[in-house]
This record gives C-alpha cells, sequence and structure tokens, in this order.
C-alpha cells in the first residue's frame, strides 16, 4: 500500500473508516458463499462412522466451541467433540453402541444456549 494511501486510511474518521471496512467485507462475503458450497458438499462425503454429525446456529467463538464441547461431554458414550466455528458443525464422536434421539441434541445444544439446525448424520446403524 503506498505510503499516501496508508495515510489517508489510517486518518478516516470513524464511521467512513467503518464504513470501508464493512464495504470490503461484505465484497469478501460476496465471493465466500461458491467456496461454501463446495466445501460443504466434499465435507459432507467424508462424515465420520462413529459420529452424529449437527449443524448449529450462533457458534461464534471459541468459548462457544467449548461450551457445546462441555455440554456434550456430559452425555453418556460420548468420547469426543469437534466443532467447526466457520461452518456451524458440531461432529459428536461417541462408543459403539450409543444412540441419541433428536429431542436429546436438540436439548443438549439449547442447553449451551444455541439452536440445532440439523442433525445431518448418525453412526453407522442407525437410531
Amino acid at each position: 500500500m503506498s505510503s499516501n494511501l496508508r495515510h489517508r486510511v489510517l486518518n478516516m474518521p470513524r464511521i467512513a473508516f467503518a464504513s470501508a471496512l464493512l464495504g470490503l467485507a461484505m465484497a469478501f462475503v460476496a465471493v465466500f458463499p461458491a467456496q461454501a458450497a463446495t466445501s460443504a458438499a466434499t465435507a459432507q462425503q467424508a462424515w465420520p462412522a462413529d459420529a452424529y454429525v449437527v449443524h448449529v446456529d450462533g457458534l461464534a467463538c471459541p468459548f462457544c466451541a467449548y461450551g457445546i464441547e462441555k455440554q456434550f461431554s456430559h452425555l453418556p458414550g460420548v468420547t469426543t467433540t469437534d466443532v467447526n466455528l466457520a461452518s456451524g458443525v458440531v461432529v459428536v464422536h461417541v462408543k459403539p453402541g450409543t444412540r441419541f434421539d433428536q429431542a436429546q441434541i436438540n436439548k443438549t445444544v439449547q442447553q449451551a444456549g444455541f439452536t440445532l439446525k440439523d442433525v445431518v448424520s448418525q453412526p453407522t446403524g442407525g437410531r
């Protein structure tokens, strides 16, 4: 970045600076959905056979991830929980034979302070 442009950007009034950042963010987001759709299709084929894959609304930070991991860790049979903040996907690995119904998963997600969107995958063998 040229020093003149850098000086002008750094000396913008706060509202103008925020507006410039918002415009940049909106431009970036406009490009992202096509990449997200491709990534989701690829990732869906690789869901683990020993896990529930859950889409959750509201995951935004590492504290969110910790909170939902902690709630799922209280369920009997859960071995580990992996959270992807960017996609809102929670992968709950369970011991063989462990089964949860939709209501139990929904309750656990709500107790963590989030909203269940969908249970995408469950361990091989059904409920």
